[in-house]
């Protein structure tokens, strides 16, 4: 099959299965305590809150950008209505990375207060978010792969609010250099950021 035949749909089909995969790895990234039988409940109680603990915090805020990524990506897709060479190959790269987030997620729960885990991780995340990016950029270029009626105001606001999660990794890395754990925090700053991005470019006939 000629790459640039390939329809949307099968685009998405396709997107969907790795997605599910990168959650579903993320997921038996976490490590579980090695425990004894014999272990007493309070020292259980602290192994849990210095080593399980920490761990599933990094899958839920992995877990929650991956879905941010999954639903924008979703987005998107909705008005692109056809493809070419340049768009599957960006697609692939998009979900090659998408793939090494849970690669990175269990790197960042065995060794996340060493700062060249958290910049890692926080590349993978930017790289992802701003292919997602070039992928929309390309698409509505000249309404290359979208309709030619689509609002400029929609394609800008997507833009924007796409730019969002890969520019809070960024800055989170230059956070690190001054402290670790504050860059790992930093990064909820992407939640409150989208939300701002909502009320302010917010239009009845967005899909937010």
């Amino acid at each position: 099959m000629n790459l640039a035949q390939i329809k949307v749909e099968y685009l998405i089909s396709f997107s969907d299965a790795l997605f599910a995969f990168a959650i579903t790895f993320m997921a038996l990234s976490i490590e579980l305590p090695n425990l004894h039988s014999s272990i007493l409940e309070p020292q259980l109680t602290k192994i849990l809150g210095q080593e399980l603990i920490p761990n599933i915090i990094h899958y839920v805020i992995s877990f929650l950008v991956v879905g941010m990524y999954w639903v924008g990506y979703h987005r998107i897709l909705e008005y692109i209505k056809r493809t070419d060479l340049t768009l599957v190959w960006l697609n692939l790269i998009f979900l090659l990375f998408i793939s090494l987030v849970a690669y990175f997620t269990g790197l960042l729960s065995t060794y996340g207060s060493y700062r060249i885990v958290v910049i890692s991780f926080a590349s993978v995340l930017a790289t992802t978010g701003f292919i997602s990016c070039i992928m929309w950029w390309y698409a509505t270029k000249n309404r290359k792969l979208v309709e030619e009626s689509l609002d400029s105001n929609l394609v800008r606001y997507y833009l924007i609010r796409g730019l969002a999660p890969p520019l809070t990794f960024l800055v989170s890395i230059g956070v690190s250099f001054i402290d670790v754990q504050s860059a790992l925090y930093f990064w909820i700053v992407m939640f409150p950021a989208n939300f701002i991005i909502n009320k302010i470019h917010q239009h009845p006939h967005f899909k937010l």
